[in-house]
């Protein structure tokens, strides 16, 4: 007796999920990639998840950790749409400690980037994806606020050993508040660098400090003295973005200079779950080109 009515609502769902779906020429796409102006930093790597027929924008992944559980198993550039953010480009480490990592910087001792940027580049987003490069303020800031974050900074030292400072929770406020940086409970075998306070302060819950806006606590301009943008306070026990070298308290010094870092960000648990349509069934993501 209830079949039809249970029948229709069910054709009716599926219409509206469909009618809810945008279609995009490839022009029209790549008109509202956030960090667009990134494909002119020499990046020859393939977009990963962008199809080479029609683009349908919701079946795009919110993170690299959302590609991971739709299937991506290739360390590369993906594009990802977060919730209210325009459309990103992003490494994704699909295949590292879990998969499913979104890349927000790297930095290599002998690259060719310079990180001495104002506050401009530094919202939007500077670099090679495949190599060096910062995503930008902004884009990390819509990245972050979607859910919570974990976050895992990968230094590798003087010998080449690689060590991990991983903060249990991450996000990087609005730009109103100077994208300031909030960090949750640290492990790991690097050493606890930003929310610990000593002889400079502390970085957790800084505001970020370029050469032409100076938001740190010193008498002078931390970025401009140490010529890359930070979440400085009176300057720093650790600094990664810098024209002098990668700083990490206890690991990293003038002496024995590291050779990389990498910033890098995966969901929650809370928000590990595969995202579903309406009717139950998962929602389909672009087949590789």
């Amino acid at each position: 007796m209830h079949l039809v009515p249970t029948l229709l609502l069910g054709i009716l769902g599926a219409l509206s999920v469909e009618a809810e779906l945008t279609e995009l020429t490839h022009e029209e796409f790549f008109s509202k990639i956030g960090n667009r102006h990134i494909l002119k930093e020499r990046m020859s790597a393939p977009l990963l998840n962008l199809p080479t027929g029609k683009i349908i924008l919701e079946y795009f992944p919110k993170d690299c950790r959302d590609a991971y559980l739709r299937g991506q198993r290739r360390n590369g550039i993906y594009i990802i749409w977060p919730k209210k953010s325009p459309p990103l480009i992003v490494y994704c480490d699909v295949q590292n400690d879990g998969g499913g990592w979104t890349v927000l910087q790297r930095n290599s001792r002998n690259g060719q980037i310079v990180w001495s940027q104002k506050w401009d580049l530094y919202k939007y987003g500077f670099g090679n994806p495949m190599s060096d490069h910062r995503l930008g303020n902004e884009f990390i800031h819509l990245l972050t606020r979607q859910n919570g974050f974990s976050v895992r900074f990968s230094i590798v030292d003087s010998k080449g050993g690689t060590r991990i400072a991983d903060y249990h929770s991450f996000m990087v406020d609005s730009e109103k508040n100077g994208y300031a940086l909030r960090l949750g409970d640290y492990s790991g075998d690097a050493g606890d660098a930003l929310t610990v306070m000593n002889e400079t302060g502390i970085h957790d819950n800084m505001k970020f400090t370029t050469k032409d806006w100076d938001n740190d606590r010193w008498k002078r301009n931390c970025a401009e003295e140490n010529e890359g943008g930070w979440w400085y306070d009176s300057c720093q026990s650790a600094l990664l973005n810098s024209d002098l070298g990668i700083y990490w308290s206890g690991l990293c010094n003038s002496a024995n200079p590291c050779q990389s870092a990498t910033i890098m960000i995966k969901p929650n648990r809370k928000n590990c779950e595969a995202g579903k349509f309406p009717e139950g069934g998962d929602i389909p993501g672009h087949l590789p080109s």
